[in-house]
């Protein structure tokens, strides 16, 4: 169970990644649309405290906004990434979304686009962004080989930029970048597509002649897998603390004890 398009449209794809297709251990992603798991996942659950022996796992944002605020010693201005804050929160999570064989995973770090900046992820993700932006504005999803060239550059020169930033607040600029002028983001689902593509693109084999402005309207899963380079991403992502409750979740639901 997951709250939103961005997870149901990554996680099969790591899925994939990490050995565990979610088509063949019959595996159900049940996007939710919003916080109110407790509606769903109770239905896992009897009065009497049994379960009917489904493992379920239920994916959430830790949702504690890192912020800048003046310091109270120095009056300048400082990022806080309000990691104990966020320690608390996801303690509290877990034992609320948690009860028989339903198992809550929460975001170590405020939402799911923030621990995919701070994660080994992180390049990949930051030009997903780009790619969202420019798809965003096209009449079809996907993208010319020049404005892909355009936006990895952009990209790149951003990251050089924050280069002397700590992981969190690297983060944040990250998280902004999505943002319209209100604050608002109508870019997670593009973003989250975008990337999918990125990784599928990254693990393939991809056959002579097709090039990577394909890489979005392609259905990568004709290719062959490059099995190198799909365990050399996997032991990444399977050792990033950042993403680490996005994997199990997924090995929880096949049946594996996390």
């Amino acid at each position: 169970m997951v709250e939103g398009d961005a997870e149901n449209l990554l996680l099969p794809v790591l899925a994939d990644i990490l050995g565990y297709p979610l088509e063949k251990y019959g595996i159900s992603i049940v996007n939710v649309g919003s916080t109110a798991f407790l509606r769903y996942s109770r239905i896992f659950t009897r009065k009497d405290g049994s379960t009917i022996g489904i493992p379920v796992s239920v994916i959430t944002d830790c949702d504690v906004k890192p912020c800048y605020e003046e310091s109270a010693e120095t009056g300048v201005e400082e990022f806080n990434s309000k990691e104990l804050e966020s320690l608390d929160v996801v303690k509290e999570k877990e034992k609320k979304y948690s009860v028989g064989t339903v198992k809550g995973f929460i975001a170590p770090r405020w939402t799911l686009e923030y621990c995919l900046a701070m994660s080994c992820l992180s390049e990949r993700f930051h030009r997903a962004i780009y790619y969202g932006k420019k798809i965003k504005n096209t009449d079809t999803y996907s993208l010319t080989i020049k404005k892909i060239e355009k936006a990895d550059k952009e990209a790149e020169k951003e990251y050089k930029q924050w280069s002397l930033m700590s992981r969190e607040e690297r983060a944040y600029k990250m998280y902004q970048v999505m943002l319209d002028n209100n604050d608002k983001s109508g870019l997670k689902a593009i973003v989250a597509q975008s990337l999918a593509s990125l990784l599928k693109w990254d693990i393939s084999s991809i056959p002579d002649g097709i090039s990577k402005e394909q890489m979005f309207d392609l259905d990568l899963y004709q290719c062959l897998v490059d099995e190198k380079k799909r365990e050399a991403l996997k032991e990444e992502i399977m050792n990033d603390k950042y993403i680490e409750y996005l994997v199990k979740p997924i090995q929880y639901a096949v049946g594996e004890t996390v």
